[in-house]
């Protein structure tokens, strides 16, 4: 699907919001595109990627979106659930990262680095937008994806870091029931309030 298309959508649903629109949880794949958030330093973008170049109000560094990596969009009144903004993501990242153990023992969530790794490889990437009628953007997930496009970036800006997807830790998992997984995780963590 069009990030750009995609995009929009959220921000529209998001302000559009009312004290009933039911909360939604969007799983999808993106085109090739590589996005980067509001804490980015534009200086820092490789000139001449492969793909287009989009910018984004979400959280987080320059990232890489496409075919093979599942994208989980969480539009969420968390003001209406009364769940604060820390413990949303707390929750939010913990759905996504139990999902994920199912399949992969050794992954590890880790708050500073904003991500779920296997050792110094990253699978799963964050970037949330908080507002005041609730919460857009979310979670990608590397199922089976082309990991060269990854090679022309610093991902989410730290140089040491290399991406992985499920597919080369040896989990050949469909991406159907891997969406499944991941709903049924999210509304583990949250209950009743989603």
């Amino acid at each position: 699907m069009d990030y750009e298309k995609t995009n929009l959508m959220m921000q529209s649903f998001n302000d559009n919001r009312g004290e009933d629109t039911e909360d939604e949880i969007w799983i999808l794949e993106h085109e090739p595109v590589y996005t980067y958030g509001i804490s980015t330093d534009v200086l820092s973008i490789p000139h001449h990627l492969p793909y287009p170049i989009i910018k984004t109000d979400r959280g987080g560094e320059i990232t890489y979106h496409g075919p093979g990596q599942l994208v989980v969009y969480i539009l969420m009144d968390f003001h209406r659930a009364l769940i604060k903004p820390k413990e949303f993501i707390g929750k939010f990242q913990t759905s996504i990262y139990k999902a994920l153990s199912t399949y992969s023992q050794d992954l590890i969530l880790n708050q500073e680095e904003t991500g779920i790794f296997y050792k110094d490889q990253k699978i799963a990437s964050f970037g949330l937008k908080m507002t005041k009628r609730g919460s857009y953007h979310g979670a990608a997930i590397n199922r089976n994806m082309n990991l060269d496009a990854w090679k022309e970036i610093v991902i989410c800006g730290n140089p040491d870091h290399q991406a992985t997807d499920l597919f080369s830790l040896g989990v050949n998992v469909d991406r159907d029931k891997l969406a499944n997984e991941i709903m049924r995780s999210i509304r583990h963590q949250f209950g009743e309030d989603i």
